[in-house]
């Protein structure tokens, strides 16, 4: 395997500057890399991971399922934490509800590991449950890492007996200093869920037997969390400075105007835009959504294209031939502003190439979407029949890409295709049924509303009381 190659462009150290100065992160050399496909890579390379630990193992998850994988699992970290090494699942409580099972968390107790759910709601912080732990990320030792868009479910694998293919997905497996801060990263989510944790990092991180796709990296970590945007500023950096092409795979694109403007603009000035989504999503209102946007996209000469099987979970992104990104971020408001996710950039001209054949390869199982004469959005070609099993939990990231999509979609001054007019119909008749209920029984809408303004307006007050009584101790430590 030869060393890799870093593009020219991406030694100047005045941009150097601003994609730190963007993120907060700084670039660092040296890593090791293995590109992960699908589940049958992530399942391997989390158990390879979990076998090497010598002192701790970290599970992060938006979703852990007590499922044929997820017991899979359990048996490799009961077995790891029997012999002594520290085991700590962090689980986001909304993403896994009803789908970890007590039995699951008490025989990883009783061999040692612990298990914690992050952000359980509670009457202290009534609307703080919209907060969620979107990330994905297995680490060890503070050596290796993986971080992907994956989660911790048999899902993933499909059901081929039943016709369901399985779920498609892209992480990477990482070895290298990058490590050592993703579980910097993991160790402020852990202290939110309870008691702080120090990681006991090895002396000399023994070297990686990982299958490589390239050596010698340099790799950029972006830390997302509620009220910070460093991937929305660094996408939005990297579109407006591709010279040649964006691909973007994501799983639920709900852009804002800016993003969508920034694509819109790279494609008029001859970059290959392409984004490649689910032609069938699990959550089929942000499937509408994001097919709301086409039109424009399309008129400005971004191609689109959506993925013929089972779901397509992947949130990654190559440009230039030279950049790539890796991680749990959906290109929706949510991710950028509302969750606590993690990234990996990639400034490497050799795993660029292998994620632009990855992404060519994905568009051989794709449709095309073009605008029709009458500048209707349609199929360029029949989408080939397929059987999907389409469950999954995104919870309040939900509602906040419905909220902030439909009213951009309101706001908006152009005409309605049919699926604009399909997702404002249905609210429409939405707020129908509800004037229709508060007429015909209006307690049942005045005492719940009643109730909930009730519930937050006094927990509103306790939390401005108890932060406002933290800042005067902090202003004066004697009081």
């Amino acid at each position: 395997m030869r060393e890799s190659r870093s593009a020219p462009a991406l030694t100047d150290p005045r941009l150097a500057a601003l994609f730190q100065r963007t993120t907060g992160s700084a670039l660092q050399g040296g890593h090791r890399l293995q590109l992960l496909r699908d589940s049958d890579d992530h399942e391997a390379a989390t158990l390879a991971l979990i076998a090497r630990a010598q002192r701790h193992i970290i599970i992060e998850n938006y979703r852990l399922c007590d499922d044929d994988w997820g017991r899979c699992l359990l048996a490799a970290l009961c077995q790891r934490a029997t012999e002594g090494v520290q085991v700590l699942v962090l689980a986001d409580w909304l993403g896994s509800l009803n789908q970890i099972s007590r039995r699951w968390v008490r025989q990883l107790s009783v061999s040692g590991g612990e298990f914690r759910r992050f952000n359980t709601p509670g009457l202290g912080e009534p609307l703080a449950w919209m907060i969620r732990n979107h990330r994905k990320l297995v680490s060890v030792d503070g050596c290796e890492a993986i971080i992907t868009g994956w989660c911790q479910s048999a899902q993933w694998r499909g059901l081929p007996s039943a016709g369901h293919d399985p779920w498609r997905d892209t992480g990477v497996r990482v070895a290298g200093s990058v490590v050592a801060d993703m579980e910097a990263a993991f160790a402020h989510t852990w202290a939110l869920a309870g008691a702080a944790w120090q990681p006991q990092l090895l002396p000399h991180c023994p070297a990686s037997p990982l299958p490589l796709t390239v050596d010698n990296a340099h790799v950029r970590l972006i830390v997302g969390r509620p009220q910070s945007s460093p991937l929305f500023r660094l996408d939005q950096l990297v579109i407006n400075l591709a010279q040649t092409r964006v691909w973007l795979t994501d799983a639920y694109p709900v852009g804002t105007p800016a993003y969508l403007d920034s694509l819109r603009q790279a494609a008029q000035q001859g970059v290959d835009v392409r984004l490649l989504v689910p032609g069938s999503s699990d959550l089929p209102l942000i499937g509408l959504l994001a097919r709301s946007s086409y039109r424009p996209l399309l008129l400005a000469g971004v191609r689109v294209f959506e993925w013929n099987g089972a779901m397509l979970h992947a949130k990654t992104a190559v440009v230039d031939g030279c950049w790539s990104r890796i991680g749990s971020s959906n290109l929706n408001p949510a991710s950028w502003l509302g969750n606590y996710e993690l990234d990996l950039a990639i400034e490497n001209e050799d795993f660029a190439a292998v994620m632009e054949g990855q992404f060519l390869d994905d568009l051989d199982n794709a449709t095309e979407i073009v605008l029709s004469d009458a500048e209707r959005v349609r199929l360029v070609a029949p989408r080939r029949p397929t059987k999907r099993s389409l469950r999954h939990h995104q919870g309040s990231a939900t509602t906040l890409r419905v909220s902030r999509a439909m009213a951009l979609a309101v706001r908006e001054s152009r005409r309605l295709g049919p699926t604009d007019a399909s997702l404002l119909a249905g609210l429409g008749g939405l707020g129908l049924v509800v004037m229709g209920i508060a007429l015909w029984q209006p307690e049942a809408i005045a005492w719940p509303v009643g109730l909930l303004a009730a519930l937050v307006s006094i927990n509103l007050l306790r939390i401005a009381r108890r932060r406002f009584a933290k800042y005067r101790k902090y202003q004066d430590p004697e009081a």
